[in-house]
């Protein structure tokens, strides 16, 4: 796999839709998109503006078509109000429309000018500057440390336990998006450090480098191996919810199993009639009984397993 681009869960949700359906369009944070001169607005967007005028005034209907079904009404019956002093009065109704029409078009050309503009996207990047990291930030094991948390947050979001609600008190929505964005965070400052040491140490490894170097690189490891602890237990967790979804996953299928017994039950009683028989079909309720006991301990397992997490998450 490899890992993707990881954004901040304080974002506005639709804004982060946006970033997230575009991620190999983001550029580096340093070099966000620069702002456009009168919001984007050029030679173009006022030639769009001076067309669609007319068009929003005498053409309501198809300028709507566009839209949804409440629009199209609207456009309709706007429609209908344009042409119905044509209909009735001829050239006296054309030339009100006219007269009526000029301001409403330099109405329409001002609101059209005012909402067109910069694309979203751009607008959403330098708004957003420093609320994603991308993969190719990162450097050394960072990439691969990503790759394993992103791998084991899918993992728990994507189980059967947590669709079915069996989670909840882990409170996935919240606390997973957190814990990736840390471990994103502490890997790209991990990353921007590695370079900037190799760029002031111009490539120089004699024994008063290494030695200045000493506490810089032991600061270095011991955030690399707080990082690694929190990735081995979002892979606990993930561990733990696999094993969850393996028991809901045996306990359907006993309990599928089981809902045929009574027919069992009859043919055994019709021909074999002895105690062997019921003590078989007895043996699958109980083995049953077993499964469903070990699916709520795997649940309360992962359960556990995830509010190991939420401390960390402050």
């Amino acid at each position: 796999m490899t890992p993707r681009v990881v954004l901040d869960p304080d974002i506005p949700e639709k804004a982060r839709a946006v970033l997230a359906a575009n991620a190999r369009l983001l550029p580096p944070p340093s070099v966000p998109p620069p702002r456009p001169r009168l919001g984007g607005r050029g030679l173009g967007t006022v030639a769009l503006a001076a067309v669609q005028a007319p068009i929003w005034v005498y053409l309501p209907a198809l300028a709507c078509w566009q839209y949804g079904k409440r629009a199209k009404i609207a456009g309709i019956v706007a429609e209908a109000v344009v042409i119905a002093p044509i209909a009735v009065s001829g050239f006296y109704g054309l030339a009100v429309n006219v007269l009526f029409g000029l301001p409403l078009q330099i109405i329409a050309f001002i609101a059209v000018l005012v909402l067109s503009g910069e694309p979203e996207l751009p607008r959403l990047i330098r708004r957003h500057k420093d609320g994603y990291i991308r993969p190719e930030e990162l450097d050394g094991p960072a990439p691969a440390l990503l790759d394993r948390a992103q791998a084991a947050v899918d993992a728990v979001t994507g189980s059967e336990v947590n669709r079915e609600g069996l989670l909840d008190e882990v409170r996935n929505t919240v606390t997973l998006p957190r814990q990736l964005w840390d471990v994103a965070q502490t890997l790209a400052e991990l990353s921007r450090l590695n370079v900037e040491q190799r760029e002031r140490t111009m490539g120089l490894s004699t024994p008063r480098v290494v030695e200045a170097l000493r506490p810089q690189r032991k600061a270095l490891n011991l955030a690399t191996e707080s990082v690694i602890k929190r990735v081995e237990a979002l892979e606990r967790y993930a561990a733990r919810t696999r094993a969850a979804d393996q028991a809901l996953l045996e306990l359907r299928a006993l309990q599928n199993l089981a809902e045929g017994n009574d027919a069992y039950r009859d043919l055994l009683a019709r021909t074999v009639r002895d105690d062997l028989a019921i003590a078989e079909i007895d043996d699958l309720t109980e083995r049953a009984r077993r499964i469903e006991e070990a699916l709520h301990d795997s649940v309360e397992q992962a359960r556990r397993a995830g509010l190991s997490l939420v401390p960390q998450a402050s």
